[in-house]
């Protein structure tokens, strides 16, 4: 079972979808749709329909790409950012701590529990992630946590 959290990125941009550009300044947001995706080095790029060249994509450049969460389809046990944050994560059904935020790796995600705990959601730590309950259920090893009692 992979585990995965999200945010809109590369995984969610795809040819077709409609999105919503956001700008800092004062023009309005602008609805336009993907033609094409790609990854450059560390970036996924986005080419839009009606923005054939570098004279159109130009105005672009800069704005914050919004994605209605219903076009997302998220496969089994992926999850949004959104979802995990605040959820009560529990070991034993002994609460250990709130994930404050979800950091993303290269080799997987982490949950960064309220005080700096880091808990890595993998398999092989998550047994369990139930958004709708705001419950995260794990078994780490022992001293994973701090708070969590080291057996030796």
């Amino acid at each position: 079972m992979k585990i995965l959290a999200t945010r809109v990125g590369e995984d969610a941009l795809s040819p077709g979808l409609e999105v919503t550009l956001r700008f800092e300044d004062a023009r309005a947001p602008r609805s336009l749709r993907i033609s094409a995706t790609r990854r450059h080095k560390s970036l996924q790029l986005a080419s839009f329909d009606g923005a054939e060249n570098a004279s159109d994509a130009e105005p672009l450049v800069g704005a914050s790409v919004e994605v209605s969460r219903s076009a997302i389809e998220l496969a089994e046990n992926e999850y949004f950012d959104d979802d995990l944050i605040g959820c009560t994560v529990l070991q034993e059904e002994r609460p250990i701590g709130t994930v404050a935020r979800i950091l993303h790796y290269p080799a997987q995600d982490v949950l960064q529990l309220e005080g700096g705990a880091l808990v890595p959601l993998v398999r092989a730590f998550v047994r369990d992630v139930d958004p709708a309950a705001r419950i995260v259920r794990v078994e780490l090893p022992p001293g994973l946590v701090e708070g969590e009692p080291e057996t030796g």
